[in-house]
């Protein structure tokens, strides 16, 4: 009983004398500095006196101390309480402070000083502002000053500048009455920025026959070398140089660089509290955004209470910062220029047929070294110009910067800023059947010495097909004659529908509904292939068929299978090295330029291999080499006659909810590949034949330093969308 007793009254004093350590003024202090680093802030005010209530409202309580959390960006706060000094009904409590930051180093206040008043409720603090920091009291302010680094160029693989800070570009401004042929210009004008030509119609038509008005942009050296062609047909062509942060070609690189422009305005206190000040410019998009904490560096700041006249109280706490560094790509610069203008030149020339905006909304192309997956080109077409987001381009008069930026998030149906080549899912069409034709051979369906009839229709019955008629070859389409008895490299050759859709429907039955889809992943489809700088980088789906109709629709690249530009673009690299999936990439290196030290470079990375059997391999890749080759099977034989070097390749069209996508996907030269292309035209209404593969060619013209080869008359042609009969697969 005596036992009992003695431990009830020993809890008993235990818990009197925690009470009385929380309701003594160190208790309190040390809640209300706990209360703080938790930011805590309505606890905090319950700890203040009534009288200190009185003066200081909650809100602008909590609104002292967000206010000063945000601009010295605590991340931890730690205390040591060195005295405790009674006075009568008040008691001084000294304490040493250490606030962490994530933008400044430590911020050290020893011999704090606070102030505690005997109330009916307890212990409270007498508060004002001086219990934050000493020096903070009505009319002060934090103002964090500093200067950053200028901003670091970014380059290509051969050292050239794709960005540059403090470049010098020339504003053009025309005037209408002075053109010797106003639609000319608007052609010369067209092809020089690689905007739509019928964008510079609107812009034209928007002014008066004698308002002077900006045009664009122009590098300094390509109006030097066209100035004279620009005055013979414009007239009169008036320039204003200044210097900004210069895109090379303005547009030509966008899709990769993105572009720089304000902080903003729904996330700008984060901005704020990583030591940026308003006005300051950021990467908003691309290599800008993604390896901004590189290319801006690190502001050395200090902080300070200043009075309302800017004179320093007392500097609270400052960071060394760190310098700049410059970014190289991958990519080579001339090449990339020569990819944008393929694109931008092909929808300009087929601008009253299948490049008019109301038809194809755009296109993309990219080309990797096969060798290790590194990005030597990528294009997105329609092209934005980065320039427009920096806020130096309004004293140029642009018509205004707002009105495009505007256009360019939302009011462009064709999406600019939206990148095709990493962030579109599209129907692959027939250049899909090299997946279907390694499942084939890998799995033993079909042997390379078969024969396989390929006749103008085929009849799916026996495998399952339940459309209810029989299905139509392209070549029926295209009123042609039947590939007639081909062997398994053929059938990728001529791209016949038949044979794959029989090869569909027996992967189907005789292995698993997902085995054509386990291929796919194989060869790198179905998720991001790791280029994710951008953070938007899409997926791709590969549904599993449920019944054989579904498979067979899936053996051609119809039905919901979708793919990326850069998994194609990969896959074939894959085909043309023997096998291997790099995991592309875009940066070669941070540093080592502009007398920076080299501190982080990146090698090529296998993420996958194929294991596909030599055979199967072989057989895909002669089967992409006779494509541009063969005069009766092959699909691309005209786009590339009489090029000195060897393009293997496949050709797609695919069928969509409006009209085909069209496809090209090549590596070369065929003896000894070294790039790979992927070029696609979104709804061009065409075949791949007769739309992507010019475009490749053009591309391919250029890195094999090839005479320039004019695109094909028929772009002229008024546009007639191709129209598959019912029951008919879409061209090849």
């Amino acid at each position: 009983m005596f036992r009992k007793l003695f431990i009830v009254w020993s809890l008993c004093l235990l818990l009197g004398s925690s009470v009385q350590a929380q309701g003594s003024p160190e208790g309190v202090v040390t809640r209300f500095l706990d209360s703080w680093k938790g930011k805590n802030y309505q606890e905090m005010y319950n700890l203040i006196s009534t009288q200190s209530q009185e003066l200081y409202s909650f809100p602008v309580f909590e609104t002292n101390y967000t206010t000063v959390d945000s601009a010295t960006g605590m991340t931890d706060l730690t205390y040591e309480i060195t005295e405790v000094k009674p006075q009568g009904q008040t008691t001084a409590v000294t304490y040493d402070l250490t606030l962490s930051s994530a933008i400044y180093s430590p911020i050290v206040d020893p011999q704090r000083v606070m102030r505690l008043v005997q109330t009916s409720d307890g212990w409270r603090v007498a508060w004002s502002t001086m219990d934050i920091f000493d020096g903070i009291a009505a009319g002060t302010q934090l103002r964090s000053v500093g200067q950053r680094d200028t901003r670091a160029n970014i380059y290509d693989r051969q050292g050239d500048p794709v960005v540059e800070e403090n470049g010098t570009v020339a504003a053009i401004y025309l005037q209408r009455q002075t053109m010797f042929d106003e639609a000319g210009c608007i052609d010369l004008i067209s092809t020089l920025l690689r905007r739509q030509r019928s964008e510079m119609v609107t812009l034209f038509g928007r002014f008066l026959p004698d308002a002077v008005f900006y045009v664009g942009d122009m590098d300094v050296d390509v109006y030097n070398s066209r100035q004279q062609d620009l005055i013979d047909v414009c007239g009169t062509v008036r320039t204003s140089e200044r210097q900004t942060r210069h895109y090379y070609r303005g547009n030509a690189v966008s899709h990769v660089t993105g572009y720089v422009g304000q902080l903003p305005a729904d996330d700008i206190q984060s901005w704020l509290d990583r030591g940026y000040q308003p006005g300051d410019l950021i990467g908003r998009l691309g290599i800008e955004l993604a390896f901004e904490d590189v290319l801006s560096g690190q502001a050395e700041s200090l902080l300070r209470i200043t009075d309302s006249s800017g004179t320093v109280i007392r500097e609270l706490g400052s960071t060394t910062g760190s310098p700049s560094q410059p970014v190289m790509l991958t990519i080579d610069r001339d090449l990339q220029l020569a990819v944008a203008q393929a694109l931008a030149d092909a929808f300009n020339f087929a601008g009253d047929s299948w490049g008019s905006p109301d038809v194809a909304p755009g296109g993309a192309a990219i080309v990797m070294d096969i060798h290790s997956g590194a990005i030597l080109a990528m294009s997105s077409y329609p092209l934005y110009e980065p320039d427009i987001f920096n806020p130096d381009t309004e004293c140029c008069g642009l018509i205004p910067a707002s009105d495009r930026i505007a256009e360019i998030f939302g009011g462009d149906s064709r999406r600019p800023i939206f990148n095709r080549a990493l962030q579109g899912e599209y129907t692959p069409g027939s250049v899909f059947k090299v997946i279907t034709l390694a499942a084939t051979s890998e799995e033993g369906i079909w042997g390379p010495d078969q024969i396989f009839p390929c006749t103008l229709t085929w009849d799916g019955t026996p495998y399952g097909d339940t459309v209810g008629y029989e299905r139509k070859d392209w070549r029926f389409t295209d009123e042609l004659e039947p590939a007639g008895d081909i062997n398994m490299q053929q059938a990728l050759t001529t791209s016949c529908n038949p044979f794959f859709w029989q090869m569909g429907a027996q992967l189907f039955n005789l292995r698993e509904p997902g085995t054509l889809d386990d291929y796919a992943r194989r060869m790198g489809f179905g998720s991001p292939t790791g280029i994710d700088y951008y953070g938007t980088e899409a997926d791709g789906n590969l549904p599993v068929p449920a019944n054989p109709s579904e498979a067979i629709n899936e053996a051609i690249g119809q039905g919901d299978i979708q793919v990326t530009l850069m998994q194609m673009v990969r896959m074939v690299a894959g085909i043309a090295n023997g096998g291997k999936l790099y995991k592309p990439y875009l940066v070669q290196r941070v540093g080592g330029m502009d007398g920076m030290p080299l501190t982080q470079e990146f090698e090529p990375e296998v993420v996958g291999e194929m294991n596909f059997s030599d055979q199967t391999m072989k057989t895909i890749y002669d089967g992409m080499c006779q494509v541009t080759q063969d005069e009766f099977l092959g699909t691309a034989v005209w786009p590339f006659e009489d090029t000195p070097y060897w393009v293997c390749g496949k050709t797609g069209t695919a069928q969509t909810g409006r009209y085909s996508n069209a496809w090209f996907i090549a590596f070369a030269p065929a003896e000894d590949p070294q790039i790979a292309v992927a070029v696609l035209v979104e709804q061009a209404g065409l075949e791949g034949s007769q739309v992507a593969a010019p475009i490749t060619r053009r591309i391919m013209d250029f890195y094999f330093n090839a005479p320039f080869w004019n695109y094909p008359p028929l772009w002229l042609d008024p546009f007639t969308p191709l129209t598959v009969p019912e029951g008919a697969a879409p061209g090849a």
